[in-house]
């Protein structure tokens, strides 16, 4: 019933946007039994990086489900990240997989990302605010429910360049691409500009095949954008690492720091000992980060700066979310937990702030311009500093 999963730093709930669950309808909170909040304890009081802050007196009655329990269990502050999930919901994570429209929204309904092959992309885009769905002024439970109705369309009345335009709109199921790879000329210098939005386990093959890009092309700069990446599988970051850079072969990346109970669970990660073909040996990599850019992205960035200094991997934009922590997850019955288990150190053991990598050149996220667009507030301060040698 028990086992190990890969090592995780993400929090999955944050990547679905506008979706609905494709699950057979199998997995619900009758299967949360007295059994499963047990075995739930039993982890938080254990393999849990705060174990020593958890009470050993819980109510099991207070809860129904997984994700409630493990919610409440949390040592908050600091933990604002473990979670539960369904091997459903997992599987369609990891297989980049959803249901739904696939775009993301804040504040009065303004788009501000849309996943690459959703139903949606290249027809919503960043900045469109949405007024009306079939002619009712939209409220998040409206868009939630046109978001579950599969195969029905819907008519969005939107805000585009101040002017109203309507667009049918159709929600389905679907797999998505986490990233999106260009290369600009700029200033005599080929630029590699690389989207990632999340770090599955299933796009290592995105990854692979946007660095040959790069590679063939003979890059001079690197840019990643990764401004709404929440993170992912530890595996793939350091896949990430190995194409960013093939300087130092067998060196460590990152290691990961259990609690002082589990220090058998500590492991490393590495550089490629050998050489793929596509690697670059970028010398300094500019990313594009939020509040938004977590876990392994942040590991990615610390990572680097043991090899190229704090002065060549450069941030622009926002200070970055500080969750210098991961999970390894473990599953019983329908349920997959994923609790805080470790510590991310780079080569010089240093971690993460809880506050944050703060950005070296402060952008705004410029929802008047897609993502990659050279004239975008984020990527163009990224063009200017190699432009010019400092910030816009």
């Amino acid at each position: 019933m028990k086992s190990y999963m890969k090592s995780l730093l993400v929090s999955v709930s944050a990547l679905l946007l506008v979706a609905c669950s494709i699950g057979d309808g199998i997995e619900d909170d009758a299967l949360f039994s007295d059994a499963q909040k047990t075995f739930l304890h039993n982890l938080f009081k254990t393999e849990y990086l705060w174990y020593d802050r958890v009470s050993a007196d819980v109510n099991y009655t207070l809860y129904d489900d997984a994700k409630s329990m493990t919610r409440a269990l949390r040592v908050t502050p600091p933990d604002l990240w473990s979670f539960a999930m369904t091997k459903t919901e997992y599987d369609d994570y990891a297989s980049q997989k959803t249901a739904g429209f696939g775009f993301g929204y804040q504040g009065a309904f303004d788009i501000y990302r849309v996943l690459i092959d959703s139903p949606v992309y290249g027809k919503l885009r960043r900045g469109d605010r949405i007024l009306q769905i079939d002619g009712v002024d939209v409220t998040s439970s409206i868009l939630t429910s046109a978001s579950e109705h599969l195969g029905v369309s819907a008519e969005f009345t939107l805000m585009r360049d101040g002017h109203e335009i309507t667009i049918s709109l159709t929600p389905r199921e679907y797999n998505f691409k986490v990233s999106l790879a260009k290369i600009i000329d700029r200033a005599g210098k080929k630029i590699a500009y690389f989207r990632y939005d999340s770090f599955t386990s299933a796009s290592t093959e995105e990854i692979e095949s946007a660095f040959t890009q790069f590679d063939d092309a003979g890059v001079d700069e690197l840019v990643i954008d990764m401004r709404y990446n929440h993170g992912g599988s530890i595996n793939t970051a350091s896949i990430l690492l190995d194409n960013i850079t093939d300087a130092y072969l067998g060196q460590r990346q990152v290691y990961l720091d259990w609690n002082a109970n589990y220090k058998q669970n500590n492991s490393t990660y590495y550089f490629d000992d050998e050489r793929d073909g596509n690697e670059l040996r970028m010398s300094r990599v500019f990313f594009l980060t939020t509040g938004s850019s977590a876990s392994a992205s942040e590991l990615v960035i610390s990572a680097l700066k043991p090899y190229l200094g704090d002065a060549n991997v450069i941030t622009i934009g926002e200070t970055t979310s500080g969750k210098p922590t991961g999970m390894s997850g473990r599953t019983y019955g329908s349920n997959y937990y994923f609790l805080i288990n470790f510590f991310v150190r780079n080569d010089d053991g240093v971690r993460t702030s809880f506050d944050g990598i703060p950005a070296t050149c402060s952008a705004a996220d410029d929802l008047t311009h897609i993502m990659g667009d050279e004239s975008e507030g984020m990527l163009s301060a990224a063009l200017y500093y190699i432009e010019h040698g400092n910030c816009p």
